[in-house]
Formats: C-alpha cells, sequence, structure tokens
C-alpha cells in the first residue's frame, strides 16, 4: 500500500483546516495511507521535508513515504515578509523535488487576502489541498510508470 506524509503549516488555523480536509479525502478517495506532520508556518515546510528525508536514509523506515503533500498559506501584509517567506518555501521544497526525484504536490497559497485564502481552501469550492493530493497521486504513477 502506498504511503504520503502531509506536511502542513497550521499558521492560519482555520485555512489549514480546509486544505487538510481536501487532501485527505482525496488521498482516502484512492485508498491511500498517509500520515501529517505540523508545522508551525510555511517557511518550515522545506526544513521538515528534509529532515524526514534524511530520517528515510539513515534507515528509519517509517520515514520513507512514496509521495509528499504540502500544505499552508500565505497571505500579503504591509510588508515584504509575504514575498520572501512563500518563495523561500517553493524553492526548497521544488528543490528537493528535483534533486531527490519526489512525488510531490504542494498545496502551499499565496494570496492576496484572507477571502481568496478561504476560496481556495474550501474543500466545496477551489480545493486546492485536494488538488495538492491528487498532483502527489499522479507524480506517483509517474514514478512507477518510469521504475524509478
Amino acid at each position: 500500500m502506498s504511503r504520503v506524509l502531509i506536511i502542513e503549516a497550521r499558521f492560519y488555523d482555520h485555512i489549514a483546516d480546509g486544505l487538510l480536509a481536501g487532501a485527505k479525502e482525496a488521498l482516502e478517495a484512492k485508498g491511500v495511507a498517509y500520515e501529517v506532520m505540523t508545522v508551525p508556518g510555511i517557511l518550515e515546510i522545506p526544513a521538515a521535508l528534509k529532515m524526514v528525508l534524511a530520517a528515510g536514509e539513515q534507515g528509519n523506515y517509517s520515514c520513507r513515504y512514496d509521495g509528499y503533500v504540502t500544505l499552508g498559506c500565505a497571505i500579503r501584509g504591509e510588508s515584504d515578509h509575504y514575498h520572501h517567506v512563500s518563495s523561500e518555501c517553493y524553492r526548497g521544497q521544488n528543490d528537493m523535488a528535483i534533486d531527490y526525484e519526489l512525488a510531490l504536490g504542494s498545496g502551499v497559497l499565496t494570496v492576496h487576502n484572507e477571502a481568496q485564502a478561504l476560496n481556495r481552501s474550501d474543500p466545496k469550492r477551489k480545493n486546492l489541498g485536494g488538488q495538492a493530493a491528487r498532483a502527489c497521486l499522479r507524480m506517483m504513477d509517474i514514478k512507477r510508470e518510469l521504475k524509478l
């Protein structure tokens, strides 16, 4: 059975709840087992992903997954913080996805306001948590097809 790790940033709990619900629903619909790791914010997502990969490489088999889903949200504020945090999150997770050939689906939102975040995170609306999980599942299929 396939295993997926969901790394979720809980900086905005109400937004994270919707993203996580959508991701879980998509994985459960395909019968995929998953575990959830929670980090404080999206900047911590790449570091947590790297830690999990390092633990798996060191022989901790419980830290080996077939795919990864990242969830979180950055909302534009009055400073440049939003830009730096989101850029580093995307760069870090994408670098690892490429370097380690990870099946990764990103559901990290970068939005201008809370209304956009709620629309995108709600499983009954845009459901970006579900979309990220489905992207991860498709990347897992590609890895299998290529025998990686």
